[in-house]
């Protein structure tokens, strides 16, 4: 009977063990997408990927978003309303008609679209607005 006990407790020390290395000492992997919210200027929404693509087409460096079943036609997007208002009013000068919305969006490489804002925010360079704006939506689509 002793040596029954003396086993038993035995296991439950290398459980306990076993359990407070992989507790504190391991790392989980970093593979978990967390929500991002994004300010958007979006052209349009639309039932088909079809139409989407078409409404695309028609503007330059835009994208489609697909969001809950909905494909939504994308011209600018940024972390912070100073960094869209800049991209707002390069829409204005082409004459491109959109619709400002916030966005949550799952990505798990968010560092890279603060930084992109950030950059966004310093410049006021129109070419660089541009393509930043452009980083940022391409960056949303990646999978």
């Amino acid at each position: 009977m002793k040596k029954k006990l003396l086993f038993i407790f035995l296991a439950l020390a290398v459980g306990a063990t076993l359990a407070f290395f992989t507790l504190f000492y391991l790392e989980p992997a970093n593979d978990s997408k967390e929500t991002l919210a994004l300010k958007v200027l979006q052209t349009g929404v639309y039932a088909s990927y079809e139409n989407a693509l078409d409404a695309k087409e028609k503007l330059e460096n835009a994208i489609v978003y697909e969001d809950n079943g909905l494909y939504r036609v994308l011209v600018g997007a940024s972390t912070t309303d100073a960094g869209l208002e800049k991209v707002e009013t390069i829409m204005k000068k082409k004459g491109i008609n959109y619709y400002k919305k916030d966005l949550i969006i799952e990505k798990s490489d968010q560092d890279l679209f603060f930084k992109y804002n950030m950059m966004l925010e310093k410049t006021n360079e129109e070419e660089v607005i541009l393509l930043l704006n452009t980083r940022i939506l391409e960056k949303m689509v990646e999978v």
